[in-house]
């Protein structure tokens, strides 16, 4: 049975005794005796010694800054139940809610086993958490008051004379832009087209009563006794139209 020896505070164990090792994939809330409940890190090594393979189990603490080693009882058993005590210790940690991984670390080269043996805290163990009192808070100071935009009048008094000749250069004048839609550009040109068309129908009325006179006045026309109704004047406007455009257009 796994029981935690608290006279072991890191593993002297050199890189190249390490036979199996084992890390928890996530951190767990474990709780063990006098200590409060905190965040842990879980950890299972199995190395060879001078008797024969030691088995441990390892848990860092990360609130209280101490590793916590549990070792069997013998901690050394002979090469054929290496594998047993690996399997024994393997049900004792994932029964503390841990579950493990292989780091291969038997698969690496040299300089990766150094390097990742170095890195965990087995050996050098973790960082005592900081005892230091905590610092007072500086109180806070008055807010400063609001920055308010000084007019024209006043820059010169505030800024140097450079920049208060380009602060009052660039103020807002007196009278506001006026706000709305712009006109159109071509506004002139709608009002001109427009006159233009009344134009056309004053002239061309103009010219229809011209050619009637004519017509009237030409011997051997007989003169109309009944005027034309309404849809003839349309459509002879409508051709007098078409005949004038024709005309203008051939010029």
């Amino acid at each position: 049975m796994f029981q935690w020896d608290k006279s072991i505070k890191t593993l002297d164990v050199a890189v190249g005794q390490v036979i199996q090792l084992f890390r928890s994939m996530r951190d767990v809330q474990l709780a063990l005796p006098g200590l409060p409940a905190q965040e842990a890190s879980a950890y299972l090594c199995q190395y060879q010694t001078s008797q024969g393979v030691g088995t441990t189990a390892i848990f860092a603490l990360h609130k209280s800054g101490q590793l916590a080693f549990y070792v069997n009882t013998p901690r050394e058993v002979g090469p054929e139940k290496a594998e047993t005590m690996l399997d024994q210790a393997l049900v004792f940690v994932e029964s503390m809610g841990f579950l493990l991984t292989d780091l291969d670390i038997h698969l690496l080269t040299e300089s990766d086993r150094e390097m990742l043996w170095a890195s965990l805290p087995l050996q050098k163990g973790t960082k005592s958490p900081d005892k230091s009192p905590p610092t007072k808070p500086i109180p806070a100071g008055p807010a400063p008051a609001p920055m308010k935009l000084a007019d024209a009048a006043t820059v010169p008094d505030l800024l140097p004379a450079s920049v208060a000749k380009v602060a009052a250069t660039s103020a807002p004048t007196s009278e506001p832009e006026p706000v709305g839609p712009v006109p159109e550009q071509n506004q002139p040109e709608r009002i001109l087209s427009v006159e233009a068309d009344r134009g056309e129908q004053a002239n061309v009325d103009e010219l229809l009563a011209a050619v009637e006179e004519l017509r009237t006045r030409r011997p051997g026309v007989r003169t109309r006794k009944k005027p034309p109704s309404p849809e003839e004047l349309k459509r002879r406007r409508q051709e007098l139209r078409e005949n004038i455009g024709r005309i203008l257009v051939s010029l």
